[in-house]
C-alpha cells in the first residue's frame, strides 16, 4: 500500500505539472458562471417575466449534466492518455517501472490519479455553481442534494477511467487513442440516449447516477442490480487494461 500511495502521489504530481488541466478548469468555471449570467441577462430583456431568481435556484442542478455528461470525461480522456500512451510514447514510462513497484500497482495509480483529478474538478465546479447561485438571488436550494449527488456520480466516472485505461492499451498514438475514445464515448452515450432497452446496460447511461438515488428512487433489487452491473464492468475494465499493460514493453 505505500508504494502504491507514493506512486499515486507521483501521478498526480504528473498531471498537476500540465497546465492544460488547469487551463480546462478554468474554463469550466466560466461556462458554469456564464450559465447563470445568461438567466441574468433573460430576466433584463424580458423586463422580469423570466425570474431570475426562481431560475437560479437550479443552477447547481443543472450545470451537473454539462460536468458529468461532457466536461468530466473529456479530462478523464486526455488524463488518462498522457499518463499511459504519453508516457509509453516518449519513453518516459522507463522511469516509473524502474521504480521498486509493480506493473499492477503501477497500472492502478495511474487510473486513481486520473480519478482524483477529475473528482477534484468535479468537487471546484460543483463549488463555483454553489456559489453562484447564491451570489446571484438564487439562495441554497437543493445545494445539499447536488452535493450528496456527486458523492454517488464518482462510481460510474471510476467506471469510465477505467474504460479509457482500456483503451489506451488496444491503441498506440497519443492523438489516434484520444480520438477513438471520444469517439467510443460519443457512440456510446448516443446508443444509451436512443434505444432505451440498451441505457441500462450501458455504462456510460450512469454517469448522473444520482437520478436512480435521489428523488423516486427504484426498488432495492432494481438498485442491486445496477449497482452489480457497474463492478462487473470496472472488473472487466480493469483486469483487461492491466493484463493488455503488463504485456507491454516500455
Amino acid at each position: 500500500m505505500t508504494q502504491f500511495l507514493a506512486n499515486l502521489k507521483n501521478e498526480i504530481f504528473k498531471l498537476r505539472k500540465r497546465k492544460k488541466y488547469l487551463i480546462f478548469l478554468i474554463l469550466g468555471c466560466l461556462v458554469c458562471v456564464a450559465s447563470a449570467l445568461r438567466l441574468v441577462v433573460a430576466n433584463y430583456i424580458s423586463h422580469g417575466a423570466i425570474s431570475a431568481p426562481a431560475a437560479l435556484g437550479g443552477l447547481t442542478a443543472s450545470n451537473l449534466s454539462f460536468i458529468l455528461v461532457l466536461f468530466l470525461p473529456l479530462v478523464a480522456i486526455l488524463a488518462v492518455c498522457d499518463l499511459f500512451v504519453g508516457e509509453q510514447a516518449d519513453r518516459t514510462i522507463r522511469f516509473a517501472l524502474v521504480r521498486p513497484v509493480g506493473k499492477g500497482k503501477l497500472f492502478l495509480s495511474k487510473a486513481a490519479a486520473a480519478f482524483v483529478l477529475c473528482a477534484f474538478d468535479l468537487a471546484v465546479l460543483t463549488l463555483v455553481s454553489a456559489i453562484t447561485q447564491v451570489a446571484l438571488g438564487g439562495g441554497t436550494r437543493g445545494i445539499g442534494a447536488i452535493v450528496l449527488a456527486c458523492l454517488l456520480d464518482l462510481i460510474p466516472l471510476l467506471t469510465l477511467i477505467l474504460f479509457f485505461c482500456l483503451v489506451n492499451q488496444v491503441v498506440k498514438g497519443p492523438g489516434l487513442v484520444v480520438l477513438l475514445s471520444i469517439l467510443l464515448y460519443v457512440v456510446l452515450a448516443a446508443v444509451g440516449t436512443y434505444l432505451p432497452t440498451l441505457g441500462g446496460l450501458l455504462f456510460t447511461g450512469y454517469l448522473r447516477w444520482h437520478n436512480l438515488w435521489l428523488g423516486v428512487p427504484l426498488p432495492f433489487m432494481a438498485m442491486l442490480a445496477r449497482v452489480g452491473l457497474l463492478v462487473g464492468y470496472s472488473l472487466i475494465f480493469a483486469c483487461g487494461g492491466y493484463l493488455l499493460f503488463d504485456r507491454k514493453e516500455a
